[in-house]
C-alpha cells in the first residue's frame, strides 16, 4: 500500500494507523450490496421479458388467447410491488427494488382486457350477466339470514293462507334448437364479465401503484441530504473485529454491521441511487404519456388496419414496457460484473481486537458481486418486511 498514512492518523476514534502490523495477506474474497443496493437480478429481469414478450406477441395477434396469462402477471406485479413499497418504506436508499418502471406492461394488457371486452359485450350486458349470476346467491344469504326454508322447485304455494301448499307442476316446455349454443354463449358472456372486472380492479391497482411511486421520487430527490445519501456494500472479510478498510485509491470507509448476520459493510455513495430517482420520475412520467396515447388508440382505433396490423392495441405500452425490460437485464448484467465506483479490486482490511494492543492489516482482492450477490441484495431487500418468517428465529 502506497497511501503513506501517517501513524499518529486515526483509522476510528481511538485507533491510529500505527496501531496495526502490516504485511499479511487475506484470501479473495466478494463484495456484494447490502438490501436495497441493486437493481433486480438480471436472471428474474430476463424471466420476466420470457414472459411478457410472448405475451405481447399473442396479444397484438390473438388477445382473447392471452387474457389469463395477462391477469397473472398483472397479479404478480401488483403483490410484489406491494411487497418492495412495504419492505423498503420507500426509502431512497432502495429505490432500485421499489422503482416500478416495468408496470407499464401489465396496464397495457389490463387496459386491452377491459376495452376489447366492453366493445364486444357492451357494458350493460356485463353487468346484467355478473347480476344473474349472483343474484341466487344473495337470495340464498337472505332466506338463511331469515331462517326461512327455500322455497322446493317443484311446489307453490297457490292456496289461500293456511291452505294446503298445491304441488304445480308445470309442463316441460319442449326442448329448443338452440338451447346448447345459448347456454355456451351465456357461459362465454359470464367468464368475460368476471375477467374485466379482473383485468379493471388490476388496472387501478396498478395506475395507483404507479402514481405513488412517482410521488415517492419526487419527494425523495426534494430531500436535503440526498447528496449525502450512501448505499452499503458487503463482504466475508469485513468481520472478525474488522474496523476499517483503506482502497488503492487511499480511500478510506468505516466496517459497520449488516442487516444479514455474520457480515460485515461499508458505507458507499449512492450514486446509482440518485441516478435512478431522476429516472423513475423521468420514466413514470413518460410511462403515464404512453398509457394515455394508448388509450385513445385503443378507443378511436376500432377495426383499423395499417400494412395489415391491428391498430386497435396498446403499442406504446407493449414497446415501452419491453424496453424497460431489456434495459434492467443489461444494467443488472453489468452491474453484476463490476465493483462500484470508489472500490479498487485490491483493498486493506484493519483488523484490531478491542482490547488488543496492536492490530493487523491484511490485503484483500475482491471480486465482483456476480449474480448471487445481486439476488441476495435484491432478495433480502424485497423480503425483508417479513421479519422472522424470511430470515428465521
Amino acid at each position: 500500500m502506497n497511501c503513506n498514512f501517517k501513524p499518529n492518523s486515526t483509522v476510528i476514534p481511538g485507533v491510529k494507523f500505527g496501531q496495526f502490523v502490516d504485511g499479511i495477506n487475506c484470501p479473495p474474497t466478494y463484495l456484494r450490496p447490502d438490501p436495497g443496493g441493486t437493481l433486480v437480478p438480471w436472471l428474474y429481469a430476463l424471466f420476466l421479458l420470457f414472459f411478457h414478450l410472448p405475451a405481447c406477441i399473442i396479444r397484438a395477434l390473438r388477445w382473447e388467447s392471452a387474457q389469463y396469462l395477462a391477469l397473472g402477471l398483472a397479479l404478480f406485479s401488483v403483490a410484489l410491488c406491494i411487497q418492495s413499497y412495504l419492505s423498503t418504506g420507500l426509502d431512497a436508499g432502495e429505490v432500485l427494488v421499489w422503482m416500478p418502471l416495468t408496470l407499464m406492461l401489465d396496464i397495457g394488457a389490463m387496459m386491452q382486457i377491459v376495452v376489447l371486452i366492453i366493445e364486444e359485450h357492451t357494458l350493460r350486458r356485463l353487468g346484467g350477466a355478473i347480476a344473474a349470476f349472483l343474484r341466487p346467491i344473495w337470495v340464498a344469504i337472505a332466506v338463511c339470514g331469515h331462517k326461512l326454508p327455500p322455497p322446493r322447485g317443484d311446489q307453490l304455494d297457490v292456496g289461500i293462507v293456511g291452505g294446503p301448499v298445491i304441488p304445480n307442476r308445470l309442463p316441460t316446455p319442449p326442448p329448443r334448437c338452440h338451447d346448447g349454443a345459448d347456454q355456451k354463449a351465456e357461459n362465454n358472456l359470464l367468464a368475460h364479465s368476471f375477467v374485466c372486472l379482473a383485468a379493471f380492479t388490476l388496472f387501478l391497482a396498478l395506475v395507483i401503484l404507479q402514481i405513488y411511486g412517482l410521488v415517492a421520487a419526487v419527494r425523495a430527490t426534494g430531500e436535503a441530504d440526498i447528496a449525502n445519501l450512501t448505499v452499503k456494500w458487503c463482504s466475508p472479510s469485513f468481520r472478525d473485529f474488522a474496523i476499517a478498510v483503506t482502497t488503492g485509491n487511499c480511500e478510506k470507509y468505516n466496517v459497520t454491521s449488516s442487516s444479514s448476520n455474520g457480515i460485515g459493510c461499508i458505507s458507499l455513495p449512492a450514486r446509482q441511487q440518485r441516478d435512478w430517482l431522476t429516472g423513475t420520475i423521468v420514466g413514470l412520467g413518460a410511462a403515464l404519456v404512453l398509457q394515455a396515447i394508448d388509450m385513445v388508440l385503443m378507443r378511436c382505433a376500432r377495426d383499423r388496419r395499417c400494412r395489415g396490423v391491428e391498430m386497435q392495441r396498446p403499442w406504446f405500452t407493449m414497446f415501452g414496457g419491453t424496453l424497460m425490460l431489456v434495459i434492467l437485464v443489461a444494467f443488472g448484467v453489468f452491474n453484476a460484473a463490476r465493483l462500484p465506483a470508489g472500490v479498487t479490486d485490491a483493498v486493506w482490511i484493519y483488523h484490531k481486537e478491542p482490547r488488543a494492543t496492536v492490530g493487523r492489516v491484511c490485503q484483500a482482492k475482491l471480486q465482483a458481486p456476480g449474480l448471487r450477490g445481486m439476488i441476495i441484495g435484491w432478495t433480502d431487500a424485497v423480503f425483508s418486511g417479513w421479519g422472522d418468517v424470511y430470515y428465521g428465529a
